[in-house]
């Protein structure tokens, strides 16, 4: 099923899909939710607005089809998107995105076409908290020194297009949208609750981005456009899962030189590029094959493995089990 919302902002969502798909909606002032229709399926959109400026999203949805949401994006905001139980695939611009832990997104976007897509018989738990441009921590966050400096330049011009930037899911996060998710309160004690859960979280990613930076500026003698061009690197290789480019191309498509791509990547991230490729290779089939939607020699061209008895001997030299008897366990 495909679906277009054009949105002026996040409040349209639900009138959107009340009107194309008969979605019911019910608002206790506090809490928005959107039951989608039982014959898509079923789950439900939560969201909750705080005196902050920040509003969280939580999505549950099990689809009978598959799903597609193309969307105008006619608004600026500045999103931290979770995968909690799943996976989901998204498009803003030219660019897409494999959504799943234990990896999350923060994600700039101001007036821009998008799309997010769920798999037939599928099971997705999403969290999303999103910072309005009218917040006081929205103007805060902009000029902090840890935050990415291509984001802070988009931030503080409200300049048009979109930029993400993956970042690890540390356990501390975790935790705290398990209790989000699995909130046990009600009425007031609910919505504060939540407000400060979705306080911990925004205060989590500033201490990774902070961690990060010290990290960077006090052990890396890499300019700071260069680290920028690191992590674009880190992108192409997740974009292109499949069919990676070389060091020489990639040097090329982010400007530098190979020398300094492999000993910046190296010290920047503690591990090789096609290090880290592997790396995600492995964790990107491992979740492919726990969907179940796919078969094994699917999910092995999927990450990229023309040759099945290569991607089996990797796989089982990295979760000591065969990709075949993993699927079924799963």
């Amino acid at each position: 099923m495909k679906l277009f919302l054009s949105l002026n902002n996040q409040q349209e969502f639900y009138t959107e899909l009340q009107q194309q798909i008969g979605a019911s909606i019910t608002n206790d002032g506090f809490e928005n939710c959107l039951l989608i229709p039982p014959q898509m399926g079923q789950g439900m959109t939560r969201t909750f607005h705080f005196a902050s400026g920040l509003q969280l999203y939580i999505q549950e949805n099990s689809t009978h089809e598959a799903i597609s949401l193309e969307t105008e994006l006619n608004y600026l905001s500045l999103v931290m998107s979770w995968i909690v139980k799943g996976t989901a695939n998204f498009a803003l611009g030219e660019r897409d995105c494999y959504l799943s832990s234990p990896n999350h997104h923060l994600c700039y976007f101001h007036d821009i076409n998008g799309r997010l897509e769920f798999a037939a018989n599928s099971s997705v738990m999403m969290v999303d908290l999103a910072l309005e441009s009218y917040s006081p921590l929205y103007d805060a966050i902009a000029q902090s020194p840890y935050f990415p400096s291509q984001i802070k330049k988009f931030l503080l011009n409200s300049e048009t297009g979109y930029l993400r930037q993956q970042l690890t899911t540390t356990p501390e996060m975790t935790i705290a949208l398990h209790q989000i998710v699995n909130c046990p309160y009600q009425g007031l004690t609910k919505q504060l609750y939540l407000e400060s859960k979705a306080i911990e979280l925004l205060t989590l990613n500033l201490s990774l981005l902070e961690a990060e930076y010290s990290r960077s500026t006090a052990t890396i003698a890499i300019k700071p456009d260069d680290i920028e061009r690191l992590h674009r690197v880190k992108e192409i290789l997740i974009e292109n899962i499949d069919r990676p480019p070389t060091l020489n191309s990639l040097a090329r498509q982010v400007g530098l030189n190979e020398f300094k791509l492999k000993q910046g990547f190296r010290r920047l991230f503690d591990t090789t590029v096609f290090g880290f490729l592997h790396d995600y290779r492995m964790e990107r089939s491992r979740l492919l094959l726990k969907s179940g939607t796919r078969n094994v020699t699917e999910v092995a061209q999927a990450v990229g493995y023309s040759n099945m008895s290569h991607f089996a001997a990797a796989f089982r030299k990295k979760y000591g089990i065969n990709p075949n008897q993993y699927k079924k366990c799963s």
